[in-house]
């Protein structure tokens, strides 16, 4: 190969979209996050320091992220789905794509829950509610309502069931980007990041009130729709849908798995403190904490009897 055409194979638009997506994983794996904490505007929604796991775990919304945090952060769900195969690369190539994007109207925000590894500044885990982008905040019955991107997905409506008791649609928020650091290794305390996020959010759930009457989302069934389910939450699963994005969406990739996400939609219940209690039982440190087994048969005994009661009532 002569000079001239080695410098023209370097050059190909497929070498340049494997330079340009390897550069944005190189940045956004290295960024150091140690000095989020410092730098949020007001009291976080949820703070929780866990020294055996090295871990700083924060919930907040949009706006008390300083920007260059945020654009950090939206880069760490990036790389990670990109790794997953579930962004299009290309298209992240061709519109020059390094972090994903947070749009908020006026009176609600998108919530973002963050693990930060203490010793190295590392986003070990994320996972967010994206709030609805109407204007105003509308029944979830009306037929102009904006829809998440969920129900655009799969092609369904699923909040109006929920419409009797009034409950609009800044009272709805989507589950996001529940993911770990793909770099981390096997082992309980990667397990564990999982559970922190969950923490951080339920509590943050908890706190809102009514503010925040209904979550929804697609997952898939043997993976984080279990973990909702542990936490009590009575999913209602829209099965049968043939979800899919145009191919001018840089999220199509991910409807193109063998085993793709199912839609599910849940009002948030009254225990959900309770269930967290759990969660912090088996986080917590020392010989009352408890081991994963024992919480999930606690969680598990729990919501059995929910349901019982439920059914009796």
């Amino acid at each position: 190969m002569t000079d001239s055409t080695q410098a023209t194979a370097e050059r190909s638009p497929a070498r340049e979209q494997e330079r340009y997506v390897s550069d944005i994983v190189r940045l956004h794996s290295t960024l150091d996050f140690r000095s989020l904490p410092d730098h949020v505007v007001g009291d976080p929604l949820y703070c929780g320091y866990d020294p055996r796991d090295e871990l700083i775990t924060l919930t907040v919304e949009d706006d008390q992220l300083p920007p260059r945090y945020l654009n950090g952060i939206m880069g760490f769900r990036l790389v990670q789905y990109l790794r997953l195969g579930w962004l299009s690369p290309q298209l992240v190539y061709e519109r020059a794509v390094f972090r994903e994007t947070a749009q908020h109207p006026q009176g609600v925000q998108n919530i973002h829950t963050v693990s930060l590894c203490t010793r190295t500044g590392r986003i070990r885990g994320y996972i967010g509610l994206g709030c609805s982008q109407d204007p105003l905040s509308m029944p979830l019955g009306h037929p102009d309502r904006g829809r998440f991107s969920t129900e655009a997905a799969h092609g369904i409506d699923l909040l109006s069931r929920f419409a009797a008791d009034g409950t609009g649609t800044h009272q709805a928020f989507e589950i996001k980007r529940f993911v770990r650091d793909l770099n981390l290794p096997p082992g309980p305390g990667t397990e564990r990041v999982s559970w922190h996020l969950l923490l951080g959010l339920g509590r943050a759930i908890c706190q809102a009130g009514d503010r925040m009457r209904v979550l929804l989302g697609d997952a898939k069934e043997n993976v984080a729709i279990r973990h909702f389910r542990l936490t009590g939450f009575d999913l209602q699963i829209d099965r049968g849908t043939t979800p899919r994005l145009p191919e001018t969406d840089l999220m199509a990739p991910i409807y193109r798995q063998p085993v793709t996400a199912v839609p599910f939609v849940a009002r948030v219940h009254a225990d959900l403190g309770d269930y967290m209690d759990l969660i912090g039982d088996y986080l917590g440190d020392g010989p009352a904490a408890m081991t994963l087994p024992d919480m999930v048969a606690a969680m598990t005994a729990r919501r059995s009897r929910a349901c019982r009661m439920k059914e009796a009532s």
